[in-house]
């Protein structure tokens, strides 16, 4: 799978970012900061900003798997003291820059799961396929979702059973799409 930046802020990435925010989308230059970790963007960007000002800026990554899909994950940056917009968080595959686009709606909470979005690329019926079994996967495994799980939790022999042909039929339209 090759999901990384929109390699341009064209119509169809435009249109993905309007359906989640009224911001304008803006590449971020990736400049990881010391002592930070994958994955952990909100705790990251806070931290920058009490070692030098700043603060944290809430919104969502977009990335793209081009002819595939879009997707948008709940992301922080740090703005620096001079309104400079830096990633300080290493990200999978080390792209040079990410697309951001900033949500005044969607502050970090840790009480709150905030679930990718994702949108096919028009003309992919695998995605799209692809894309309602995602859904349908989340709401079976987020009722399980608890503020600060760091582990995969134990579901049920039911939801073991709801859940492995979606996982199943997921693999295929994977390996259809690559």
């Amino acid at each position: 799978m090759i999901l990384g930046p929109p390699q341009q802020i064209d119509a169809a990435t435009r249109a993905f970012c309007a359906i989640i925010s009224a911001s304008e989308p803006l590449y971020v230059r990736v400049e990881p900061a010391p002592d930070t970790k994958v994955a952990y963007c909100f705790d990251n960007s806070v931290a920058q900003a009490r070692l030098h000002g700043g603060e944290a800026l809430y919104g969502w990554a977009i990335w793209h798997w081009p002819g595939r899909w879009f997707e948008a994950e709940h992301h922080a940056v740090w703005r620096s003291p001079t309104c400079e917009l830096v990633d300080v968080t290493p990200q999978t595959g080390e792209p040079a820059r990410i697309l951001f686009l900033p949500d005044p709606t969607a502050p970090y909470d840790p009480t709150t799961f905030r679930a990718n979005i994702l949108a096919p690329d028009a003309g992919n019926p695998h995605a799209r396929e692809y894309i309602e079994l995602v859904a349908a996967r989340s709401a079976i495994t987020r009722a399980y979702w608890e503020p600060g799980m760091d582990i995969l939790p134990l579901f049920s022999p039911e939801d073991r059973a709801r859940l492995a042909p979606i996982d199943l039929r997921m693999g295929e339209l994977l390996a259809a799409m690559r």
